[in-house]
């Protein structure tokens, strides 16, 4: 659909730049400019009636398309009712579960560690790029990240690595 009513827009779009006679000078350049469009598309489909018809039919065909069978309502019908079903015999449990007093107990949240994706942030050229566990790793066997420790003063004076401070660098 989208494409043969982008075609039509192109042709008519094209057509209404190209060269034509010299129009009456009372009629603004909207105006001409759509009348040209209008004119382009009558000739494109011999007249006005059938590029309305072709339009029409472009347009209705993807709706057509687009409705559920018969079979498909069926099953969606049919999935309604089984989530419906089991939510009617759950409803007095999950009332309870709802009205509980401690709400944020332990047992709840237990996996909020596990659940929580490993962020690693590497600094490139272009700024910094945050990268998940498994592609610093991927990248890391590849050899593409260079491990930079900062530096920190000695009680004494002097400088030594500070392995607290460590910056990921993503070579490209």
């Amino acid at each position: 659909m989208k494409t043969s009513i982008a075609l039509i827009a192109s042709l008519a779009t094209a057509s209404a730049f190209a060269p034509t006679a010299t129009l009456p000078c009372s009629r603004t350049s909207s105006s001409t400019l759509s009348a040209t469009r209008r004119e382009s598309i009558e000739q494109l489909f011999g007249s006005t009636a059938a590029a309305t018809a072709a339009l029409v039919l472009t347009t209705a065909q993807p709706a057509a398309a687009a409705a559920p069978s018969k079979a498909e309502e069926a099953e969606f019908n049919e999935l309604i009712e089984v989530l419906k079903a089991r939510s009617e015999e759950n409803s007095e449990a999950n009332k309870n579960y709802a009205m509980r007093a401690n709400k944020l107990a332990k047992q709840d949240f237990d996996d909020v560690k596990t659940r929580r994706p490993k962020l690693i942030i590497v600094s490139t050229t272009k700024g910094n790029k945050i990268l998940t566990k498994e592609e610093f790793s991927t990248y890391n066997m590849d050899g593409k990240i260079d491990t930079v420790y900062g530096t920190r003063m000695k009680q004494g004076g002097g400088e030594m690595k500070d392995y607290n401070d460590i910056t990921y660098v993503l070579k490209e």
